[in-house]
C-alpha cells in the first residue's frame, strides 16, 4: 500500500514536531510554508510579514522548558535565548529529523476542502504566485496565531503614528522624545514599552483594569 499523503500547513515548532513524527511514522508528507525559513513567529524580519518578533525579542519562557524534549537546545545558549538562536535551533531540529526536504519554501495555503471520501483538497500559491491543487489523506493546520494583527477601532481621529504590535520591529531616532501610547499590558505591550522608553519622552500604558 502506498503510504498516506499528509499535508502540514506551516513551518513553525508545531508544524515541524507535526511532520517530524508524520515522516518517523512513515508517511508521505508536505509541508507548506509561506516564509522563506522555518520557525514560524521566531522568523524575524525588519518589514511587516507573518512574524511578531521584533530586533531585540528573547524568549520568555526558560530554554529548559521551551526546548523538544528529544532534541535539546545548544548548551552554549543563554537560559532565555534572542530570537534569532531561536529560529538557528528549529532549523537544526527540521534538519537533524530529515523535515526539510519536504517543506515547499514560499508556498502560501489559500483554502483545504473536505472531499466526500475523507481526503482533503489543497488549493495554495507556490513560489512563482501561480495556483495550484493538490490532495491529501490528511490535513494538520499548524499555521499560528499571532499572524493576524486586530486593530480596535476607536471614536474621534488620531494624526499620529498608530501601529499594532505585530508591526513593531524596533525604534530608531524617529521615537527620540515622542510621547507614546501603548494599549494593553500583556507580553507585548510590556516590551514594547521598555523599548520605546529607551528614546521616547514619555511612555504611556493603557489597560482596562488595575
Amino acid at each position: 500500500m502506498p503510504a498516506k499523503r499528509v499535508c502540514v500547513i506551516g513551518a513553525g515548532p508545531s508544524g515541524l514536531a507535526a511532520a517530524k513524527n508524520a515522516l518517523l511514522a512513515g508517511l508521505d508528507v508536505t509541508v507548506f510554508e509561506s516564509n522563506d525559513k522555518v520557525g514560524g513567529n521566531w522568523v524575524f524580519n525588519a518589514a511587516t510579514g507573518h512574524s511578531s518578533v521584533y530586533e531585540n525579542t528573547h524568549i520568555i519562557s526558560s530554554k529548559a522548558l521551551s526546548e523538544y524534549e528529544d532534541f535539546p537546545m545548544p548548551s552554549q545558549y543563554p537560559d532565555y535565548p534572542r530570537h534569532d538562536q531561536i529560529q538557528a535551533y528549529f532549523e537544526s531540529y527540521a534538519i537533524h529529523f530529515g523535515v526539510m526536504p519536504v517543506i515547499r519554501f514560499g508556498h502560501t495555503v489559500h483554502s483545504a476542502e473536505p472531499k466526500s471520501d475523507g481526503s482533503w483538497r489543497i488549493v495554495f500559491a507556490d513560489a512563482d504566485g501561480k495556483e495550484q491543487t493538490a490532495d491529501f489523506d490528511a490535513l494538520m493546520v499548524a499555521n499560528g496565531h499571532h499572524w493576524a494583527p486586530k486593530l480596535p477601532e476607536y471614536p474621534g481621529q488620531f494624526n499620529g503614528i498608530y501601529m499594532h504590535s505585530h508591526d513593531f520591529k524596533g525604534i530608531d531616532d524617529s521615537w527620540r522624545g515622542q510621547s507614546v501610547l501603548v494599549i494593553g499590558a500583556g507580553n507585548s505591550a510590556c516590551d514594547i514599552a521598555v523599548e520605546s522608553a529607551r528614546l521616547a519622552g514619555q511612555v504611556c500604558l493603557s489597560m482596562r483594569s488595575p
